[in-house]
């Protein structure tokens, strides 16, 4: 066992942590060569386990020299996230804050709304209720919803809440038929919207609670659900601060544990998610988007081609993601033992206010894999 006054060494708090503006020029654009594998930690930190913060609490930290990581390379992934309009960027390993910036005056409780990033929170939640047999992912959504909740009468009642979770319930914006259900990848937030319903029906609860007393208050999140008006697509939608958001990224990557404590009753469940959906975007799971895959397609119109290769092709190939609109961003990677965390506006990298994916994606994990070497 190592010495005690060699673990405080390691775990003294040598991360990345800058709070103010963001530095006054860009850093240079990244190598695209490929960086040398990064020697192994040390094995007195491979042997550190994993940690999940208690409500309140501080967070341990470990450095980026002690993980064998390029510290100048991951300052300047740092301070480029700084020139996209970042508010924050918070990196942890396994539960550790290894890096955490912020600018234009955040803290790590700032909150704002993440958009789509919330999605992937909603079909933790809804996994939750599966173990608890109030819902099923294969019944009608209509069993929660009642009829008419659509404009598809003849096809109603055979889109399933796992249809709705997938992205394959096979309607338009307008929630009127184009494709069978279950064929047809189309990122619609109209449809998506009704698993509001379906949550609140078979929790007998509204969302905020069924939220805190499932999630949220058991693991620190101070998340809350906003009804959201202002886009033509009224629904709630989710505000939090960017740490929050790494804590729900530990909860994923520790599937479904915190501690001794079982968050998510069923062990399987973010693998579940974390599936490719059998429609025509295998970089889709339920309500989580999927690197490494050979193809892909994007948010946007039904008819936009399907693209080859993975999303970021310089992230790990395990990435896994909740993105949302003006690059909220959850990156997680089980291999790498990660959570990365960006919070802020629409990056300038991202060109035309995507819903979920931008070429802020790929230019940040360029960057990111100097530092990281993985």
């Amino acid at each position: 066992m190592p010495s005690i006054s060699r673990l405080l060494r390691l775990l003294v708090p040598g991360m990345l942590m800058a709070c103010g503006g963001a530095p006054t020029a860009p850093a240079p654009a990244p190598t695209t060569s490929s960086p040398a594998p990064v020697p192994a930690p040390p094995a007195d930190v491979r042997a550190l386990p994993f940690v999940h913060p208690a409500p309140g609490a501080e967070w341990p930290t470990v450095s980026a020299g002690a993980l064998g990581w390029d510290t100048t390379a991951l300052r300047a992934a740092l301070d480029w996230a700084g020139t996209q309009r970042s508010t924050a960027v918070v990196i942890t390993w396994r539960g550790r804050l290894v890096a955490e910036r912020y600018w234009r005056g955040w803290t790590g409780e700032t909150d704002s709304i993440i958009a789509s990033a919330g999605k992937s929170v909603l079909a933790t939640l809804i996994g939750q209720l599966q173990v608890e047999g109030r819902l099923s992912l294969d019944a009608p959504a209509s069993q929660y919803l009642g009829a008419g909740w659509s404009r598809s009468p003849s096809t109603e009642g055979r889109i399933t809440v796992r249809h709705l979770l997938q992205m394959s319930s096979g309607l338009d914006d307008s929630l009127r038929t184009v494709a069978a259900p279950g064929t047809r990848f189309y990122y619609n937030n109209p449809a998506y919207y009704q698993l509001f319903g379906v949550v609140t029906r078979a929790a007998g609860q509204d969302i905020t609670t069924a939220s805190r007393t499932r999630l949220f208050d058991r693991i620190g999140m101070t998340c809350s659900w906003r009804f959201n008006v202002d886009t033509g697509e009224p629904g709630f939608i989710l505000s939090c601060g960017a740490r929050d958001m790494a804590r729900f990224g530990l909860l994923t990557l520790s599937r479904g544990a915190w501690g001794p404590t079982r968050i998510v009753a069923d062990t399987s469940w973010v693998t579940q998610m974390w599936r490719p959906a059998p429609h025509d975007n295998p970089a889709y799971g339920m309500l989580w988007w999927l690197n490494g895959t050979e193809r892909h397609r994007i948010p946007g119109p039904s008819l936009l081609p399907t693209l080859t290769g993975p999303l970021m092709p310089s992230a790990p190939r395990d990435l896994v993601a909740a993105l949302g609109k003006g690059d909220k961003k959850i990156y997680v990677i089980p291999s790498l033992d990660l959570v990365v965390v960006r919070h802020g506006d629409e990056a300038d990298v991202s060109g035309g206010n995507p819903l979920a994916m931008s070429t802020f994606d790929e230019q940040f994990w360029q960057r990111l894999r100097l530092a990281i070497r993985y």
